[in-house]
């Protein structure tokens, strides 16, 4: 599965037509260093895929499923490029008495094992991670265990890339497992792998729109997906594009992402994007005041789209003013859904924008109408058809969450002869 690597008998990796690499003696030069850690970054069989709930809905009838892969996959990597005599592995063990943990709304003092795991391969060097549980588990120290050498793995780029796939949302059922497990993304799947799962394709075998089909198995056009980084780059801004070019492929920008990583930073600025437009749609219902306030209480430097400094920032928003959003709806017998995946940018935004300036602009009509036929001022028509909603005073602060109130107070003036 893994291409251009074979292991020699001293336990050290080969490259076809090349000398074998030193098992410890000799440094690696920098053109093998880069073909090394591209084998050893190479997605897993997605057999060797499991998938686990990590979170749930305040309902708990669906939870978010995150990606990993059992140390087994780990050490079969490394024993296939190196064989067991290419790299090591040592532990420490600790354990970490009185310490506070808290379970739902109550505390105990309990102990903690943590263990650090150091992987060495020869000739590339060292790596350490670290893994903790709580005692009281019987399975601690296996749990520990797996947690640090994985970790110290990804150091060297093996199974780097599960970090950048994020979890879906599934449906559970009565006993909180999943109804269905989610789909790893084209990226993630290993070269001469269908997406689909049913087995490899020859690397050279053309695809149905009569492309040559990739290293992961799908048609990839570098220069078409450089173009569309680059495009994607200029509607999320320049803080949030950034952070995912250098979260994703270490690169400041489109045209410096390695060929390997491109597939990856799209699909990431697409969510990307998504997520703002999101973010977008929220705000008409919360208020630009109370965006602002939770940037200034962020610290974020400004407002601005182009300030949201990476995407834990932009989810910090999104889950903060998502739950605000919900609340004003059902305070005012309404609903909020954030937009669906795929919707156009700013559609959702748009059309709620001029929805709820066509409603004020017919209430205050209504209200100036009724006002002229009882001898009453604006304002005390405004208030009493609101029923203490709003008022004329603050109508210009109302959100897409009041459109309803609005409307229904509009209803209740043009009734008014």
């Amino acid at each position: 599965m893994q291409p251009n690597l074979t292991t020699a008998g001293n336990g050290a990796a080969t490259i076809p037509g090349r000398q074998p690499f030193a098992g410890g003696g000799k440094e690696y030069t920098a053109e093998e260093v880069q073909q090394v850690v591209a084998a050893l970054g190479e997605p897993f069989d997605p057999r060797e895929i499991k998938w686990r709930v990590t979170n749930t809905s305040s309902d708990r009838r669906r939870g978010q499923m995150m990606p990993y892969a059992d140390p087994r996959a780990y050490t079969d990597r490394l024993n296939e490029l190196f064989t067991v005599r290419g790299w090591t592995r040592d532990y420490v063990v600790q354990t970490i008495n009185n310490v506070e943990r808290r379970i739902h709304d109550a505390t105990q003092i309990a102990g903690k094992l943590v263990v650090t795991c150091s992987v060495t391969i020869h000739g590339l060097g060292t790596h350490a991670g670290m893994g903790e549980e709580w005692a009281d588990n019987e399975n601690a120290g296996t749990a520990a265990e797996a947690q640090a050498f994985k970790r110290a793995c990804t150091c060297f780029g093996l199974g780097r890339y599960l970090y950048n796939i994020e979890g879906g949302w599934v449906d559970l059922d009565e006993r909180k497992q999943p109804k269905y497990l989610p789909k790893l993304p084209d990226w993630a799947i290993p070269k001469g792998h269908h997406v689909n799962g049913k087995g490899p394709r020859p690397l050279n075998q053309p695809t149905a729109n009569g492309h040559q089909a990739s290293r992961a198995g799908h048609s990839i056009d570098s220069a078409a997906l450089q173009a569309r980084i680059g495009a994607l780059a200029d509607q999320v801004g320049y803080s949030l594009s950034r952070s995912v070019l250098m979260a994703v492929a270490k690169a400041e920008a489109a045209d410096q992402v390695a060929p390997a990583c491109l597939a990856a930073v799209t699909e990431k600025l697409e969510d990307t994007l998504r997520g703002l437009e999101r973010l977008r749609a929220v705000t008409l219902v919360v208020g630009q005041q109370r965006y602002s306030q939770l940037c200034r209480e962020l610290n974020f430097a400004s407002a601005s789209l182009d300030d949201i400094p990476d995407r834990k920032g932009l989810r910090m928003l999104l889950d903060t003013l998502e739950k605000e959003a919900a609340t004003i709806a059902r305070q005012l017998n309404g609903s909020f859904r954030p937009p669906r995946n795929g919707a156009p940018a700013d559609a959702t935004g748009a059309t709620a924008a001029n929805e709820l300036g066509e409603a004020r602009n017919a209430l205050v009509k209504e209200a100036r109408r009724v006002a002229q036929l009882r001898q009453l001022k604006v304002s005390e028509v405004v208030d009493r058809a609101a029923k203490g909603a709003f008022t004329l005073a603050n109508l210009h602060r109302a959100t897409i969450a009041h459109l309803g109130v609005i409307q229904k107070a509009t209803e209740i003036l043009r009734k008014v002869s």
